[in-house]
């Protein structure tokens, strides 16, 4: 790439673009008949259509990165800006201000540790992803360089720590013609994971990974979720313990919920109608902290994978959807006792069963208001209706 997106003709193409009644080629050849060049007509309207996407995945944290330049990898690859700046918060207690970002990609993370008041070196080896990095983080120091051919003796340990995302969806296959999946076999990372733990003998180490990673021993976890979907899981040899972690985007706050030494233990209640089943937020789910909030809010895990709590009394808690139980039954049962229900939505994720067979065995719409939960399997199996409260 010879020249970066021009800015202006960006904002010319948004301009034109948000005018009632426009299309893309509409636009194109208007921009085309002012003397503009097709390439960069094309990459105009490519910044648009990004930036779009873009500020409705990150809303409302990428307020600051509207003038970005992206790229369609890059920008899927990307941390959420408030993800981001988890990972800064995080690393700031540390105590080390200087940041080795070995897979800095379009920046979002090296932006989030700007912010927070650290230096950065952000490395990235694709020469044209590297220059739209230096456009959007220019107070990072660039270098465009594969991070496993850096002489890491040049940096001393107790002044800098190291942040990495290795790229997890390679197209390569294996020696043997074999194509295993990437993100469940952490050599084929890039870089590697071996990679990453010979420099964590020297470095504190900072790293981004898919939610069903296992960490290295004796290396803390945390499971982050944004608005109730599960994002990533972040690693560090920096701390210890297993964390789940909240992020609300209208707040744009994070709240973390950590393993307990002493936790309280969960009591045990059967599902009655009245009683009140509340939906884990995934984060707290795949930390396998279900019983220990259990046990802190005074109600039963149910179910068997940790999705589900049941209270025989309502318990607000800010990271859980709490549903009032109307009735429960045999599965085989369902189409009798939903008759009476203008629709109903299904949830089988504790469950075996396909929600296409059950929605069929229900005879009923989706619906927002009234929900079928079924827990268990076989002779524990058990259908749950539900109604969400407000």
């Amino acid at each position: 790439m010879s020249h970066l997106p021009n800015e202006e003709l960006i904002s010319a193409a948004a301009g034109e673009l948000g005018q009632a009644g426009a299309s893309e080629l509409g636009v194109i050849a208007s921009l085309r008949a002012q003397g503009h060049e097709p390439e960069a007509v094309r990459a105009a309207i490519e910044q648009c259509e990004l930036r779009s996407k873009a500020g409705i995945a990150w809303k409302p944290g990428g307020q600051t990165r509207q003038h970005w330049l992206l790229t369609r990898d890059g920008l899927e690859q990307a941390s959420h800006p408030l993800v981001a700046q988890f990972h800064a918060n995080l690393i700031v207690q540390s105590g080390v201000n200087h940041v080795i970002d070995l897979t800095a990609g379009l920046g979002s993370d090296s932006a989030a540790f700007i912010e927070a008041g650290l230096r950065v070196t952000a490395l990235e080896r694709h020469p044209d992803t590297a220059a739209f990095l230096a456009h959007n983080v220019p107070e990072a120091t660039v270098l465009t360089r594969d991070c496993t051919e850096v002489d890491f003796a040049h940096y001393l340990a107790a002044q800098y720590t190291i942040f990495i995302d290795p790229a997890r969806r390679v197209g390569s296959r294996t020696a043997d013609g074999a194509r295993a999946l990437p993100e469940r076999d952490p050599e084929r990372w890039s870089p590697s994971l071996s990679f990453v733990t010979a420099l964590a003998d020297r470095f504190q180490i900072y790293m981004k990974a898919a939610p069903a990673f296992a960490p290295p021993r004796g290396w803390a976890s945390f499971m982050i979720s944004v608005d109730g979907t599960l994002i990533e899981m972040f690693t560090t040899n920096a701390m210890t313990g297993v964390h789940a972690v909240m992020i609300d985007s209208r707040t744009e706050q994070a709240n973390v919920i950590s393993t307990s030494p002493n936790p309280t233990k969960s009591v045990a209640n059967d599902i009655c109608i009245g009683g009140f089943l509340y939906e884990l937020d995934p984060a707290i789910t795949r930390a396998g902290l279900s019983q220990q909030v259990a046990g802190e809010l005074g109600v039963s895990p149910v179910g068997e994978k940790g999705i589900w709590l049941f209270g025989t009394s309502s318990v607000p808690f800010a990271h859980a959807r709490q549903y009032e139980v109307h009735d429960h039954f045999p599965i085989k049962d369902v189409k009798s006792r939903v008759a009476h229900l203008p629709g109903i939505a299904i949830k089988t994720k504790d469950s075996r069963r396909g929600l296409k067979e059950l929605r069929k065995a229900s005879g009923k719409r989706d619906h927002n208001d009234w929900a079928i939960v079924v827990l268990g399997s076989g002779a524990s199996e058990l259908a749950v209706l539900v109604q969400r409260e407000p």
